[in-house]
């Protein structure tokens, strides 16, 4: 996890600091333990068969009727559709839960791989999100970001 959570190339767009340490990774998973016990966020690593190392990671996080995720994929499994499997896998998951209506994701507007994946999971694109937030890794100010969204009918 370490490996794709330092790359400069894959955090380039989060909106967390890329990891310096191998201790800042494991502060951030012990931190998730008690967000996942309490149903509020949910945190998954991806892997692929025949080993199951870790290549990336997908959060979803539950605030009432709505739900928000994000992800991220090693840089060597780029362009496979594992993000977008994983996206997918989100939106089949989020919408068996009766209580939520709304998925939503952002992603940087210069991240048009993100959006793409975004697309192909059947989110929507509503709005450019103006100055909205800060991706540590490229600027401390806030960027405009892409909101995408799917609604239950």
């Amino acid at each position: 996890m370490f490996e794709y959570a330092s790359d400069p190339d894959v955090t380039r767009y989060a909106d967390w600091p890329m990891s310096t340490s191998i201790a800042s990774v494991q502060e951030r998973l012990r931190a998730r333990e008690d967000k996942w016990s309490s149903g509020v966020e949910f945190n998954w690593v991806l892997t692929v068969p025949p080993d199951d190392r870790a290549i990336g990671g997908i959060a979803c996080t539950l605030s009432g009727h709505a739900a928000e995720f994000g992800y991220l994929v090693a840089r060597q499994f780029w362009r496979n559709g594992y993000a977008t499997e994983a996206a997918c896998a989100i939106v089949e998951w989020i919408f068996s839960v009766r209580s939520v209506w709304r998925l939503s994701a952002t992603c940087d507007v210069d991240n048009l791989a993100s959006a793409r994946v975004l697309e192909k999971a059947g989110l929507t694109r509503e709005a450019i999100l103006r100055r909205a937030i800060v991706r540590p890794n490229l600027s401390r100010e806030p960027r405009d970001a892409f909101l995408y969204s799917k609604v239950r009918e």
